[in-house]
């Protein structure tokens, strides 16, 4: 008989360790040591998201805390089956090669290089949650080259997370279980061949999450708690398996036709005198990166220092309070504003599936009334889509950094994502001079966003605030006064309306807007140095979405087909905003806020910006339906509309009951 050549010994063995040395004579024991150490890393980096974002879980007792973490497990093992399919079925291998010590450090290289690449995606999305309220998915790869430039920054700027990864990293390739064994020890083949099924079959009930019909996915980590609880429970490279890219929306049918859906989502224009010849007058959409409410406009800031001249704008146009983003990053708002299409399922346009569809936005419809239509953000073209989704909007001349002058590329160049706020709209406040009159021109800013990079003069003058990124927020309300001082002394500033909103919210560490609502919280001001706008009630809920009609209506135009998510703030209607996270909706309205939870339970809370959540609103039931019928109207015309690519078709529409 051959003899086998011996397995690298690690392990101590002394005699009266009978059991342990059983066990890891056993393949299968080796086995479950090995991924158990997968299990430890997973459960590691949960408690480090607990920790480093513990001021979300604040409101949470500590056995809501604790079914997370058991609950957990079933979404860990999960991607642990998932992810090591390769490497569990070559543990399988007959014992004579188990023995071979080549074989076992292929398994463990195989081991690492898996389960490493799940740590490192894990603990990344510790540091990148804070930007977008919900775990990681197929969408952030869309986000690679961003981050690929950034990542010399990423690894300062996170340098405790860096070093946990590494930890992690460090700790699978050390305390990779090895095999207390000299040979193979013997086992009759049917033993072997059964529990080699025994270990295929417990791989796919882990994968599926259990015995259950459906198989295991995201939305079942917020069954029953609140929607922090399931983030803590989900792990991020579960979410990423979970998610692919192209995947297609699941058809909806709450209502039986999409006639029945527009009746209960009716456009509203406010200025309709005016639909039968388009005002001559231009728009400056003015969209400020990463600016929040708790910055400009909310009530109770923590550095109100940072925004003079903001602060002093607003005392001269109409400042809305209330104000929403309908998404958490800043390919989620253009699409709200320059489309009208809100992000409620799926991926953003911009990398979605439907981004083939028929779209019609703010630059087909005013090109079409006789404007110019333009869009300026300095940075590299292809940055976050923003080329792609201004063509999809009908933008006619794109401007990024590429397109700035020579000497501004090189004078203002931050060393990271592009031109300095103050500089880029310099250039923009001249350039758009040049343009046929009326104009439309979006300008879109960039200081404000990670790393938050200073002009070097700025450095020592700029108030410093509590946090890195308050003095960049200092700097933009520095470049836009210097923006408007340039903009007054030009013949078409008289004539022009100023619409001005931040795209999304950064994290935040105030208890007032790290919340579920808070989180999507932008100022809004509509400025007219003219004077021209009726009055407006400024204590209306507004979102992004409303910003496409409201441009298009005080342009005099009024589309008939176009997607029904956003009102007119000249229409005199209630306001409302439709925010959503990992399919929780809410339908925001002043008296009320309706939640709408994966399973289909709905509850009616308190409108209270720093504590929804935690009470009843007290609405009459038929305010309650009503707002549920909506919320599932818009649903549905959401959902349908895309699949069935019929925004801006006349007729009749086919609906998910259609054969």
């Amino acid at each position: 008989m051959s003899s086998v050549r011996p397995v690298l010994l690690s392990v101590t063995d002394p005699s009266n360790h009978a059991t342990a040395r059983r066990f890891w004579r056993d393949p299968v024991g080796v086995l479950l040591g090995r991924l158990g150490l997968a299990v430890a890393v997973y459960t590691a980096i949960r408690l480090t998201f607990f920790l480093d974002h513990r001021g979300v879980f604040a409101q949470a007792s500590a056995g809501d805390v604790a079914g997370a973490f058991l609950h957990g497990l079933r979404f860990d093992l999960s991607a642990i089956a998932y992810t090591n399919i390769p490497f569990i079925l070559l543990s399988l291998a007959p014992a004579a090669w188990l023995a071979r010590r080549w074989y076992q450090w292929m398994l463990r290289g195989l081991f690492v290089v898996a389960n490493g690449a799940a740590t490192i995606v894990m603990v990344g999305d510790v540091g990148y949650y804070p930007f977008t309220g919900t775990r990681v998915t197929m969408d952030v790869f869309a986000l690679t080259g961003e981050a690929t430039a950034q990542a010399d920054q990423l690894f300062v700027n996170f340098a405790g997370l860096t070093l946990i990864g590494v930890g992690l990293l460090a700790a699978l390739l050390v305390f990779y279980p090895r095999p207390a064994v000299e040979a193979p020890a013997p086992v009759p083949r049917w033993r072997r061949i059964a529990t080699s099924f025994a270990v295929i079959f417990a791989t796919v009930v882990a994968a599926r999450g259990g015995f259950q019909k459906k198989p295991l996915n995201p939305i079942h980590a917020f069954e029953g708690g609140s929607h922090e609880i399931g983030v803590l429970t989900l792990n991020s490279a579960f979410t990423l398996l979970q998610s692919p890219r192209d995947r297609a929306l699941e058809p909806v049918a709450y209502f039986e036709s999409a006639a029945a859906v527009d009746s209960l989502l009716p456009l509203a224009y406010g200025l309709t005198d005016a639909a039968a010849a388009p005002r001559k007058q231009n728009i400056v959409l003015l969209i400020l990166e990463s600016y929040a409410t708790e910055f400009w406009g909310g009530s109770d800031r923590e550095h109100p220092e940072l925004t003079p001249f903001l602060d002093s704008l607003k005392q001269h146009g109409t400042f809305y309070t209330e104000s929403f983003a309908n998404g958490r990053r800043s390919m989620d708002a253009l699409p709200s504003i320059l489309l009208g299409m809100p992000l409620y399922r799926g991926q953003s346009i911009a990398v979605s599936r439907y981004q083939s569809n028929q779209w019609v936005g703010l630059g087909h419809f005013l090109g079409e009334a006789g404007y110019h239509t333009a869009f300026f953000h300095g940075a590299v073209k292809g940055t976050m889509y923003f080329d792609a989704i201004a063509a999809l909007s009908g933008i006619e001349d794109f401007y990024p950094l590429e397109r700035f002058p020579e000497e501004v590329q090189q004078e203002a160049f931050d060393g990271h994502w592009g031109l300095f706020d103050e500089e880029a709209l310099q250039f923009a406040v001249r350039h758009v001079g040049t343009f046929r009159e009326p104009w439309f021109a979006t300008m879109f800013t960039i200081s404000t966003h990670h790393p938050y990079r200073l002009p070097p003069k700025y450095a020592d003058s700029l108030p410093k605030g509590s946090r890195e990124i308050h003095a960049s927020v200092a700097y933009t309300d520095l470049a836009v006064r210097r923006f408007f001082e340039v903009a007054r002394t030009q013949p078409w500033f008289e004539n022009t309306l100023f619409v001005i909103t931040g795209d999304h919210t950064p994290p935040s560490r105030s208890a007032r807007y790290d919340t579920p609502l808070g989180r999507y919280m932008v100022p809004t001001l509509l400025y007219h140095p003219g004077g021209t706008l009726p009055p407006l009630d400024t204590a209306r809920v507004v979102q992004h979405v409303d910003l496409f009609p409201t441009i298009l209506d005080y342009a005099g135009v009024h589309p008939e087909r176009v997607p029904r998510f956003g009102h007119s703030l000249f229409a005199a209607q209630e306001g409302e905003a439709v925010l959503t996270t990992d399919e929780v909706y809410w339908l925001v309205r002043r008296d009320g806020v309706l939640e709408r939870r994966p399973d289909g339970s709905e509850r009616m809370l308190a409108y209270r910006r720093e504590r929804t959540g935690e009470e009843g609103a007290g609405v009459a039931s038929d305010r309650q339906a009503e707002a549920s019928r909506r919320l599932l109207a818009y649903v549905q015309h959401y959902t349908m509309s895309l699949i069935n690519n019929s925004f801006y078709r006349d007729g009749v529409r086919r609906t998910a009951t259609d054969d």
